[in-house]
């Protein structure tokens, strides 16, 4: 590689300095010319033919290249030493495990999960597993101790990973009483029965009250009780709701202006702040994790401005609102197979900015619930 010198020289006479510079063969890359002064670029090994021009003055020399390379190391080689060992020990701080702590009351399930870990690598004095790794592991050890372990995460949090488990609960079988009716908890009509035990004391369209008997555990035959089951089944009835709601006709939007700033967010246990003076007062952002080092996340954060405008419903509007809003309260309560039928407004009226409204719905529910009773001796 050729090592070249910035060189700037006064001369009376430039026409009479270049010809000497092509009788030395110096062969001169850039020129550029101000005055009584060129300012040339020439190979380092011609700077001494350069001096040994009598009839200039060499002015300044400047290196470049490789050399300038080599010089400016040579000036800061404590400082780039110490920035080299600073990022070395900083990725070190940043990559390495010391600790493993399993969070568990139970000795046995900490026993069981940290030599499971230590099977899978994740053990102190190691380097830390990526997201893939660790999402593998903990499904790994999720699959082989499926009957003992319900829930496992692994945290990174600085040099050290914390391990949290919920130990499975087996479930006990619940007893079946020995005499029991299937009653109505609501009022309603009768659409569809499954039952495997008892025998039905209504049909299809029958109208209920609430407590009435649907399946019974007596078995009868020619009027005399030939057995006593707990009824078991599902009786599936059109019950009906009236449903309130009120949504106000206004309603603020956040939109975004098109400015974007730029920050880093420190976290730990006791501070979660911006480490910039945020420039932005409303704003959504995204994260993206970069590092954690002595237990504090850092993250490169941008915060997109946002500005808030308030808009206004129409009539029809609000009412669509107010009326999905009222039968998706019916909705988050209905199980398997239960659905709403029909649904009508029954009222509406706007009232202080705000709509008020009242739905009737009709909703297919399962209503049969089980209630022992004593069989006479």
């Amino acid at each position: 590689m050729k090592s070249f010198l910035w060189v700037t020289v006064e001369t009376n006479n430039q026409e009479r300095f270049f010809l000497k510079c092509q009788e030395k063969s110096i062969f001169l890359y850039e020129c550029i010319s101000f005055n009584q002064e060129i300012k040339i670029k020439i190979l380092a090994s011609d700077y001494p033919k350069i001096k040994s021009i009598w009839f200039i003055k060499v002015k300044e020399s400047q290196e470049t290249g490789l050399n300038l390379i080599k010089k400016k190391i040579k000036k800061y080689h404590i400082f780039l030493l110490s920035l080299l060992v600073g990022l070395i020990v900083l990725f070190c701080f940043s990559n390495l495990i010391l600790s493993v702590e399993v969070i568990h009351s139970s000795e046995d399930i900490r026993f069981l999960v940290k030599t499971a870990l230590e099977e899978k690598g994740i053990k102190k004095n190691i380097w830390k597993k990526s997201y893939q790794e660790i999402t593998q592991i903990k499904e790994e050890i999720l699959d082989e101790f499926q009957d003992k372990l319900e829930w496992l995460e692994i945290e990174n949090s600085g040099m050290k990973y914390i391990v949290r488990v919920e130990e499975r609960k087996m479930k006990e079988e619940p007893t079946t009483p020995r005499a029991c009716n299937v009653v109505a908890t609501k009022d309603g009509i009768i659409k569809e029965m499954i039952y495997s035990k008892g025998s039905s004391l209504v049909k299809q369209n029958d109208v209920v009250k609430k407590g009435d008997i649907l399946l019974s555990g007596t078995i009868m035959k020619d009027e005399e009780i030939k057995n006593v089951v707990c009824a078991t089944g599902k009786v599936y009835a059109e019950v009906w709701y009236t449903v309130k709601i009120s949504v106000p006709m206004t309603y603020d939007v956040e939109e975004k202006t098109g400015k974007v700033r730029y920050n880093i967010r420190l976290k730990n246990k006791g501070y979660n702040d911006f480490l910039f003076k945020s420039r932005v007062e409303e704003y959504t952002e995204e994260a993206k994790f970069l590092f954690s080092l002595f237990q504090t996340e850092v993250s490169f954060v941008k915060q997109y401005e946002t500005i808030k405008n308030t808009k206004t419903y129409t009539e029809e509007e609000a009412l669509n609102k107010a009326t999905t809003e009222a039968l998706a309260k019916i909705e988050s309560t209905l199980e398997e197979k239960e659905e709403i039928l029909t649904k009508k407004v029954l009222k509406k009226e706007v009232n202080n900015s705000t709509m008020n409204i009242e739905v009737f719905v009709s909703v297919l529910e399962q209503i049969g619930t089980r209630q022992e009773f004593q069989i006479e001796e």
